[in-house]
């Protein structure tokens, strides 16, 4: 069964060099390959601050709506714990509502400049790979090649089994 070797560089020309030496160790050219990264996207942290913002707003209104209803005593056989009719359920509702809505809005945009210190680094990190496709007994004098040629960092891959078509006989 066929193993991969893969290994990050920092530069094309790295790459290029180390797929050369490959070749001219008698590794097969159609199975050694440069891949450049794509690069990574960027999340689009004020669309996710917006949609964080509209629904802490919905559900701070729909808290502050519910807690004036109670409070203002508006549900029968309750009691009153604040006087002020209807515009209690209405003062509530707006300031829960703009409390929630900051909320939302503040904590998402915490979560996405998180995720994109993430995909910066990950923009930023070795942009090439060169793979090599062997047998299992060649993988560490790849892995050695690789190494030697300037890799940051190289991993041994085991090829997925094929996939076999047919029936099989129950016996």
């Amino acid at each position: 069964m066929p193993h991969t070797v893969a290994a990050l560089f920092d530069d094309e020309a790295q790459a290029e060099f180390a797929v050369h030496a490959l070749r001219s160790a008698r590794f097969v050219s159609a199975r050694t390959q440069v891949r450049r990264a794509q690069p990574a996207q960027m999340p689009d942290i004020g669309a996710t601050a917006l949609r964080g913002l509209e629904i802490g707003y919905l559900v701070g209104t729909a808290a502050g709506a519910v807690l004036g209803v109670i409070a203002a005593g508006l549900i029968p056989r309750t009691h009153v714990f604040l006087h002020g009719g209807v515009l209690v359920p209405l003062i509530l509702a707006i300031a829960f509502g703009l409390a929630g809505g900051l909320t939302g809005m503040l904590l998402s945009a915490w979560a996405s400049r998180d995720r994109g210190v993430l995909y910066e680094r990950e923009v930023k990190s070795s942009p090439y790979m060169v793979t090599v496709v062997t047998d299992p007994e060649r993988t560490e004098y790849a892995r050695k090649i690789l190494i030697s040629k300037g890799a940051i960092e190289t991993s041994r891959l085991e090829s997925r089994p094929a996939r076999r078509s047919g029936r099989r006989a129950l016996g």
